[in-house]
């Protein structure tokens, strides 16, 4: 997430704006690749759809940087760059469904 000071913007002001920014930023890829899971499972699909409705939201999966600190960081050595490419494909095919079902 990136944040421009604002012309007439004091620097202490800015820097609240954008702790506060940071702090609704993204939900994390644990959580994206959790909501995967689920959206994967027989069980998990009834809600699916609200999953991705959360993910698609602020601080969703639009907020990663790809930057794969993630990956370095994950003690369990989890793939988390391959499940956000993978639910940001099911963003964009969940989308265009929401957008032709309209």
């Amino acid at each position: 997430m990136e944040l421009t000071q604002d012309a007439g913007e004091s620097d202490e002001a800015f820097e609240d704006r954008k702790l506060e920014s940071y702090d609704e930023a993204f939900v994390g890829p644990h959580a994206i690749s959790q909501a995967m899971l689920f959206n994967n499972h027989p069980t998990g699909k009834a809600l699916a759809s609200e999953r991705m409705d959360a993910m698609m939201g602020p601080g969703g999966i639009q907020a990663c940087g790809n930057a794969q600190n993630c990956v370095a960081v994950c003690p369990k050595e989890i793939p988390l760059t391959t499940s956000i490419a993978r639910a940001g494909r099911a963003a964009t095919v969940h989308m265009v469904k929401k957008w032709f079902e309209k």
